[in-house]
């Protein structure tokens, strides 16, 4: 069966090559290979205008914002995925069809341990698959995992930018309200059980983003940062979250110039 899986995965992407896709608006060779992929729009418009140089915006359509740019001399994109596992699945496949290579989600979570509080940093290895979407691919056996060259680059780039992070698993689900304050009934009943497994953070995006890249051969991450702790209840200002999401933003980026430059080193 797996074998079919990817033989399917692999095809696809062949025959869309050349296509404009349905939703991102866009055929191969119009987006650069290595990509950002926050979920919010706004953040998606603030990265291609603050952090790119000679930054393009080349679509705006639905929730998806793509912008090109230069970084560090080497090319990259971000593209906005919108809330959730269904149209983070929409923005990667597409991608991957015109030659997307490298993707690293940007956004933020709700922290589950007592050690990371609130604008802290995490670097993820891997996700609970909590969410719908990913089991439309493959049995929920399949790990979701992130691309191990992927999290030595984000290693490796908050190092030099000597930013503390949090290295772990996560948990990616559907349901936001579910699993926060504002869930009917008790919601930390309903998280204990990952936050004792040591589970580090619940999101909505990660698990999809790494099932979705493993199949179909992208190099895919994810950095994350806790804009509150649904153990201890702490909650980060506006002004502290947004100097840490640019932390990440900033080793997100400077990681796909890495690994852009180790293909190249390969080759």
């Amino acid at each position: 069966m797996m074998r079919k899986i990817l033989a399917l995965a692999s095809s696809k992407g062949v025959r869309k090559l050349e296509q404009v896709q349905y939703h991102i608006r866009c055929k191969k060779g119009e987006v650069n290979k290595a990509v950002l992929l926050p979920g919010d729009i706004e953040r998606a418009d603030y990265i291609g205008t603050k952090f790119f140089q000679d930054s393009e915006k080349i679509v705006e359509n639905r929730e998806f914002h793509i912008y090109n740019g230069n970084y560090e001399n080497k090319p990259v994109a971000v593209c906005s995925t919108g809330i959730g596992c269904m149209s983070a699945a929409v923005a990667i496949e597409e991608l991957i069809n015109i030659g997307c290579k490298y993707f690293i989600r940007v956004g933020t979570c709700g922290s589950l341990s007592p050690q990371i509080n609130p604008g802290d940093i995490i670097i993820v290895t891997g996700a609970v698959r909590g969410d719908g979407a990913s089991k439309e691919y493959v049995p929920i056996e399949y790990p979701a995992v992130a691309d191990y060259r992927t999290v030595t680059a984000l290693r490796n780039r908050a190092k030099k930018e000597s930013t503390d992070y949090s290295l772990g698993i996560i948990r990616t689900h559907d349901a936001f309200y579910m699993e926060s304050p504002f869930a009917f009934g008790d919601y930390k009943k309903r998280i204990a059980i990952w936050a004792e497994a040591g589970t580090l953070a619940i999101e909505n995006e990660s698990s999809t983003l790494f099932v979705i890249g493993s199949l179909r051969k992208a190099q895919v991450g994810s950095i994350l940062v806790a804009a509150g702790n649904l153990i201890t209840g702490k909650e980060s200002t506006k002004h502290e979250l947004q100097k840490s999401i640019d932390k990440a933003i900033t080793i997100a980026t400077g990681a796909l110039v890495d690994l852009q430059e180790e293909e190249e080193e390969e080759i």
